[in-house]
């Protein structure tokens, strides 16, 4: 997903990581930079990506949690710690590719396969 959203190029590697080391450089990931008559500004959690990631997890079907009649109350309306666990989740998916400019294939994705104690 983060592949696609970002627009990263995966077909040249150092392309990539150029690509992703600027999205992590201060969150440009999470922000959007507005242009004000007296200068520029950050917009927070106003990205698309962001928006598609809760959407696509929270709100993407009847049985999704957000639409779950046990379980909506929790994200409507959308808490800060929903959207900052969300920006957690995309800086991750993003470092994946930061060294190399591919996905690293030891990734667990957040299971406990990839977090068992050494």
């Amino acid at each position: 997903m983060v592949t696609e959203w970002y627009h990263l190029s995966t077909g040249d590697p150092e392309a990539c990581r150029r690509q992703v080391r600027e999205l992590l450089k201060e969150d440009a990931f999470a922000c959007k930079v507005i242009q004000y008559e007296e200068g520029q500004k950050k917009a927070w959690f106003v990205r698309e990506e962001l928006i598609k990631l809760l959407r696509s997890y929270i709100f993407s079907g009847e049985r999704s949690l957000g639409n779950n009649t046990y379980t909506e109350n929790y994200f409507k309306p959308l808490l800060w710690p929903t959207a900052l666990l969300a920006c957690t989740a995309l800086r991750c998916a993003l470092m994946d590719y930061e060294d190399t400019g591919r996905r690293n294939a030891a990734v667990a994705d957040f299971s406990h396969v990839g977090f068992h104690g050494k």
